[in-house]
């Protein structure tokens, strides 16, 4: 079986902004045997990687003094022969937490540079897109005609809202090429926005309304699953994933919470408004992935089965493990993929770690259009 993993990062310490860490954190990692006791207490104290520490601890020790290709060869190896990966660069460069030493446009040269170096069709590099760049959208449409990359990402925890009206016309683009998108749907957590709000960033792009609420509110709704309605309604064949199928935190939620059934859901967690919006029918082209959230948590496998036993639900699906962001990535990628595929079952993995990413991809025809 030919295995896609959908969400894979390859990013280094170079890619991260000086302030991503919290002083004089930046200056202390640079010695190894910080290093060495960062990760030690974050294998003591946050064994799930729930915290800050962990999150933190895991970017340090798989990312500092390594190259692109080096953190791929680790993600690579835990996988079988064949397995293609698609690679998500991270661009932090506009989220007002100082100076990033090698930017957007370095690394996605440098995944030009691994993809080319590696065996044809293992790697699948999507582009970062953050309307703030100028010439966003000249570039973006340069990476994919002339560097052959292959959809479009989308972080809006940076400090973007993904409707922005800068973007529309790479969305045009998009839909007319079958191009895919994927963009972050989880809460924000360790990367997002640093500092005030712009006024840019307070207005509504769908009415022109001021957006009310502080920093981290605003950063809430502009990673929302709602936040995507007015763009799918415009854009009704664009082929969009929303990463994380709400986020292992709301995964928790909806089964940690009782809600009477005969009543509307009070602020329902975004794991209920992806299945609404997937069961709908509404959004033909919607698809999630289950990365981070089912790697975040045991228990989530079983969730995930249940809900794959609908069709509707099933035939939308993703495999992607957000290498290396979550968990200790020597001790539990392989583990958690095969846990993932002995639950699951061949038919059901195979549904969503070949199939459907062929289809998100535009490798194969898509009936459900």
């Amino acid at each position: 079986m030919e295995i896609v993993n959908c969400h894979v990062h390859t990013f280094t310490q170079a890619h991260t902004p000086d302030r991503f860490l919290p002083w004089p954190v930046p200056q202390l990692v640079r010695l190894s045997f910080v290093r060495w006791l960062l990760s030690r207490a974050a294998r003591v104290f946050d064994k799930k990687r729930a915290t800050a520490l962990g999150r933190y601890a895991q970017i340090i020790e798989t990312s500092y003094s390594k190259s692109q290709q080096e953190v791929f060869e680790i993600v690579r190896g835990f996988y079988p022969v064949g397995t293609r990966f698609v690679l998500l660069p991270m661009d932090m460069t506009m989220m007002n937490a100082g100076r990033v030493r090698v930017g957007i446009d370095e690394q996605h040269e440098e995944i030009v540079a691994l993809r080319d170096a590696s065996d044809e069709g293992l790697v699948i590099p999507f582009a970062a897109v953050d309307p703030r760049h100028e010439d966003i959208v000249e570039k973006t449409i340069a990476r994919i005609e002339r560097d052959g990359f292959r959809g479009l990402k989308l972080y809006p925890p940076t400090g973007y809202h993904p409707f922005d009206r800068r973007l529309w016309p790479l969305y045009d683009y998009a839909e007319s090429r079958g191009l895919p998108v994927l963009t972050h749907c989880s809460r924000p957590a360790s990367v997002k926005y640093r500092g005030d709000p712009t006024p840019e960033m307070r207005v509504d792009p769908v009415g022109d309304e001021p957006f009310p609420g502080n920093r981290d509110e605003l950063l809430t709704r502009f990673t929302d699953p709602d936040a995507y309605v007015p763009l799918l309604r415009k854009h009704p064949l664009l082929r969009l994933c929303l990463a994380h199928f709400g986020g292992a935190g709301d995964w928790t939620r909806y089964l940690d919470r009782p809600w009477d059934a005969s009543e509307d859901v009070p602020d329902p967690s975004w794991l209920t408004k992806i299945l609404g919006m997937l069961r709908s029918g509404t959004y033909p082209n919607l698809w999630t992935d289950v990365s981070y959230t089912l790697y975040a948590d045991d228990e989530h496998v079983y969730l995930l089965k249940a809900l794959l036993s609908d069709p509707r639900v099933s035939s939308r699906v993703l495999f992607g493990s957000d290498f290396y962001v979550v968990e200790n990535a020597e001790l539990e990628e392989r583990r958690r993929s095969v846990r993932l595929r002995a639950v699951l079952g061949e038919g059901l993995f195979d549904t969503i770690a070949r199939e459907n990413p062929r289809r998100f991809l535009g490798e194969l025809d898509e009936p459900f259009d």
